[in-house]
């Protein structure tokens, strides 16, 4: 039942997909495709998806920040921050359960696709517990990894979860900072955001945040208050102007003439890191902590070579990756992960990015010798016509 090495091809896909289609139906047509793991979304946000591959939910709205399972309210007894089941649960059955029953009878394998922080739900419920701004904004959409209500919130996730269903791995998603850039409903900006005032309006200084940092010895108030002037500063020019224009390609050393904010931004790996260590703590053993990545996630605070410890492996999304470039970045990571861990490369089937069955088949080609799996987005998301591409691409 465990294993990080049991599959050699995942799709991810939403319960409500899976309900529409048709267990035995969808997982005929996974298993048609070359694939042999459902990564089925167990904690999820919100959207509007137009859905192709589902009969019956062509246009769908999910709800905000639930979970895909039946939680036992003994665990969360005392929690601050607790899973709503999301009403498909109730009204149309677990499909978790079904999918873990189907694959103890030699079905296919099962992970859980867990988001951790993302949560606007939860965010704007329990408002002390989101990242905020150098000037105290709230980012309502991110819980903060520095909060330890957050912390016991996506622990007692893993935990519930890999303890009551045993899925061959755990997937997560979103554990570090999200950032500034997220896609929320009807975003506005006029300024002209370059990628430093992006990055520097994601940068967390909760109070959170601010006690675990001084706590390290950082300075934190000096830091918040170097990235606020910052801020101001390209919120009074008439037009877009770089503070830093070698950043993002020298990374944080961009900022390395404002001493107490280097500090600050070089410390923000560490409640990540930890939080993850306690995520891998809190999972049972047969199901393997699989972080999902992609390039550039230190902009949220993800340190590969530290994070490698605690994890199995990592699914390196290269969804909008140039193919020339999809066996360099993953050789990257490779080499940040070292030794024992397993690597899968992530990509969408989704028109744009990819651009036809010749582009997936040219982008899994660069895969050969560098991974171990792959995992493909998103079974409701794509015409059924579609998965021919997937099993072409792996065929190769």
């Amino acid at each position: 039942m465990s294993g990080a090495g049991k599959s050699g091809a995942a799709i991810w896909a939403y319960p409500w997909d899976l309900h529409d289609i048709g267990l035995e139906t969808a997982c005929a047509r996974i298993a048609e495709a070359g694939i042999d793991m459902v990564s089925l979304a167990t904690s999820y946000h919100a959207g509007r998806f137009l859905a192709p591959g589902n009969p019956r939910r062509r246009v769908y709205f999910p709800q905000d920040g639930t979970v895909y399972y039946r939680p036992d309210p003994a665990r969360w007894a005392g929690v601050e921050i607790v899973p709503l089941m999301a009403d498909v649960v109730a009204q149309e059955g677990c499909m978790l359960a079904a999918l873990c029953d189907r694959r103890d009878a030699g079905g296919l394998a099962v992970s859980c696709w867990t988001v951790c922080l993302h949560n606007t739900r939860a965010g704007m419920a329990h408002p002390d517990h989101v990242m905020r701004s150098a000037h105290g904004d709230a980012h309502l959409y991110a819980l903060c990894p520095s909060s330890p209500a957050a912390r016991a919130y996506v622990t007692g996730l893993v935990a519930e979860v890999s303890h009551t269903f045993r899925p061959d791995r755990i997937e997560i998603e979103s554990p570090d900072f999200m950032g500034f850039s997220h896609g929320f409903h009807h975003e506005k900006d006029g300024l002209g955001l370059l990628p430093e005032d992006t990055f520097l309006l994601g940068v967390c200084f909760c109070a959170h945040c601010m006690a675990r940092a001084s706590g390290a010895g950082i300075p934190a108030a000096a830091a918040r208050a170097q990235a606020a002037a910052l801020l101001d500063a390209a919120f009074a020019r008439a037009w877009p102007a770089a503070q830093f224009p070698d950043f993002p390609a020298t990374g944080l050393a961009a900022f390395s003439r404002h001493p107490e904010l280097h500090a600050y931004l070089c410390w923000r790996p560490e409640p990540v890191t930890t939080l993850i260590e306690e995520l891998a703590q809190a999972c049972h053993p047969d199901s393997a902590l699989m972080l999902i990545d992609a390039a550039e996630t230190w902009w949220g605070g993800i340190d590969l070579p530290a994070i490698a410890a605690h994890v199995a492996g990592v699914i390196h999304c290269a969804y909008t990756t140039p193919p020339g470039q999809i066996a360099a970045d993953l050789a990257q990571a490779r080499a940040a992960l070292g030794p024992g861990k397993r690597l899968v490369a992530g990509f969408q089937v989704c028109v744009p990015p990819l651009a036809g069955a010749a582009d997936l088949a040219l982008r899994v080609a660069q895969t050969r010798g560098l991974v171990e799996g792959h995992n493909f987005y998103n079974l409701g998301l794509i015409p059924p016509a579609r998965l021919g591409a997937i099993r072409a691409a792996l065929a190769r």
